[in-house]
């Protein structure tokens, strides 16, 4: 609400990527443009919210005031990218339909994001790092300050040197901090928590685990590769 009351009073347009905005782990993500329709432009997209990754199909919604931007942006458009192929485009028309399978679909994505944010969370508290618990998405943003000291004694100094030393030493592959605008010398990390089959994990959730919470045996049985890497992870840390 703040931001949207100071880009309204300098009348600045605003970019907003909700990409990941369906996958709110409570289905409850509110957009800026709820505050400042009338300057916001929405991106979004199929690969994130649909785990359809590689169906590169983007979105730009416009507000009616921003039209002749909309219509700028299709000229510029058309002359760099080439057409979306017809499956992507019929994928796209009956993922935004929307309907019953969709909503359903999107309730078991959120309730497997959900518990699988809480249950990595926990150990990557586990291992001493200092994280904000997700609250959509899949991923984590992990500093790891509790270990500066020991990095220190590989020559590490940045989060980029940090991760590749994890990379190198465990074969676990994360993001470094700095990727996303962090400085450089702050060792923070991005860490997927995606690395699993999710057409078994969906199935298992709207079946097996139907009435039952999705917990640590679920995790276990269903995104093996994950634990792994946790584990090893921690393991590491642990012996530095």
């Amino acid at each position: 609400k703040d931001l949207a009351e100071v880009a309204r009073k300098y009348k600045v347009v605003l970019l907003s990527d909700e990409i990941y905005g369906q996958i709110h782990h409570k289905g409850q993500h509110v957009s800026i443009a709820r505050f400042y329709p009338e300057g916001t432009i929405l991106s979004s997209g199929l690969s994130k919210w649909c785990g359809a990754g590689g169906w590169r199909l983007g979105t730009f919604t416009f507000p009616s005031s921003l039209r002749w931007m909309l219509d700028a942006m299709a000229i510029v458009a058309s002359e760099t990218y080439t057409a979306t192929s017809a499956p992507i485009q019929y994928a796209a028309i009956r993922a935004f339909e929307g309907g019953s399978d969709i909503e359903e679909y999107l309730h078991h994505v959120r309730r497997i994001l959900r518990a699988l944010g809480k249950i990595f969370y926990e150990k990557a508290k586990e291992m001493k790092l200092t994280l904000p618990k997700p609250e959509g998405a899949f991923y984590l943003f992990a500093d790891f300050e509790e270990y500066r000291l020991k990095f220190r004694e590989y020559g590490v100094l940045t989060s980029s040197e940090m991760c590749n030393l994890i990379l190198d030493k465990t074969g676990i592959a994360m993001l470094p901090g700095v990727d996303f605008g962090r400085p450089p010398e702050e060792l923070t990390a991005r860490i997927a928590y995606v690395d699993f089959d999710g057409a078994k994990a969906l199935e298992a959730s709207m079946l097996l685990y139907k009435h039952n919470d999705i917990d640590d045996s679920f995790a276990e049985l269903y995104t093996p590769r994950l634990i792994k890497a946790f584990e090893k992870l921690k393991k590491w840390l642990k012996d530095l």
